[in-house]
């Protein structure tokens, strides 16, 4: 089969090198896409996925709609004459619309129920949906797909590229000092499920720096470049700003703690074994729930209690030993999801 992917960021990169790596091994031929200005491509380079930049990533809610449209313009130009067999995106809108348009399957991969606007925009012109175990599938039937056309797999999305990560020692490359690192993964300011929400992210960032700065390193993981100027004015201490695509898995690995204020990342430390804090400023995901019950995540509910939080995992040894040991009980619980993606994506290939 002739497949097209489409990663539109970093951990969709991350995400579609792995099934890119099984899909060719079966004797397929893989084409993948991705935007500008949102990571995918620099995370591809340092992945060694070739991604093919189509249009742009727009930040409010018009630059979205006028960027979609004009990306589903260019993207039906690259795509149109192909003969791919199937589409495989994370929820891309113009992924589903060019290849419904074009008479393409859509094969829709997800673990973001929350995200509503991609997923009404996807599912309905998704043939199916891959979307991890822990999240029920009548949590999707409200987006226009029937339960039969979702199929559950028991991992959830991050282990794809961790199980086999190949691990950099991250404070050597950083030229940290030899003391314990606190790395902060800053907010997603531009998704659509997240405009409007306000979380305690500046005023923790003060906090941990104003508390720590001399026993610890202090690491901040920028989304966009403009969150260094807006800390840098409320930041008077040693920090070290990172404003471009690291890699993710070793920084985290080589961190005693991590606080994210997303998904994706939180979801790797806890794979990991190291000590995460979720100051994500919207309702815990689902995923992210089912983190919290194993306790793998905690989500302190203000700055108070996150701060005495942080004391308690930098410093307290046997907290930091038993969760490693439930990071171990949780890969213990999940199956390797490789043969039941290949053989369903087979499956539909062979329907066209």
């Amino acid at each position: 089969m002739k497949i097209w992917i489409d990663a539109l960021t970093p951990k969709q990169a991350l995400f579609f090198n792995v099934i890119r790596k099984w899909l060719i091994k079966d004797g397929h031929e893989v084409f993948s896409t991705t935007r500008a200005g949102y990571g995918g491509y620099e995370l591809g380079s340092i992945i060694n996925y070739d991604l093919n930049v189509v249009g742009c990533h727009g930040m409010t809610r018009y630059d979205k709609l006028i960027e979609s449209s004009k990306r589903t313009e260019a993207l039906a130009r690259v795509i149109n004459g192909k003969g791919f067999n199937l589409a495989l995106s994370f929820s891309s809108p113009e992924c589903a619309r060019v290849s419904y348009g074009l008479g393409i399957p859509h094969v829709n991969f997800s673990d973001s129920p929350h995200a509503v606007q991609a997923s009404k925009l996807t599912i309905p012109l998704s043939v199916k949906l891959f979307s991890p175990w822990v999240i029920p599938k009548k949590a999707w039937l409200c987006y226009g797909i029937s339960g039969t056309n979702i199929v559950r797999y028991k991992a959830i999305d991050a282990a794809f590229w961790i199980k086999d990560w190949r691990f950099k020692d991250m404070k050597k490359e950083l030229n940290l000092q030899n003391k314990p690192t606190i790395t902060i993964r800053m907010h997603e300011e531009y998704a659509s499920y997240l405009f409007g929400m306000k979380g305690y992210i500046f005023e923790l960032i003060k906090e941990v720096v104003r508390n720590y700065q001399e026993e610890t390193n202090i690491i901040i993981l920028l989304r966009y470049k403009n969150q260094h100027s807006k800390l840098a004015a409320e930041i008077d201490g040693r920090v070290i700003f990172l404003d471009f695509t690291v890699d993710g898995p070793s920084l985290i690995k080589s961190s005693d703690v991590f606080i994210g204020l997303g998904g994706t990342m939180n979801h790797e430390a806890a794979l990991l074994g190291v000590p995460t804090i979720s100051a994500y400023p919207g309702q815990p995901t689902i995923v992210e729930k089912f983190l919290i019950n194993k306790k793998l995540i905690y989500r302190p509910s203000n700055l108070n209690r996150c701060m005495k939080l942080l004391a308690c995992l930098l410093f307290n040894k046997n907290l930091r030993e038993t969760y490693k040991k439930r990071s171990s009980m949780l890969w213990n619980l999940m199956h390797d999801p490789r043969d039941l993606i290949a053989s369903k994506l087979n499956e539909i290939g062979k329907k066209v």
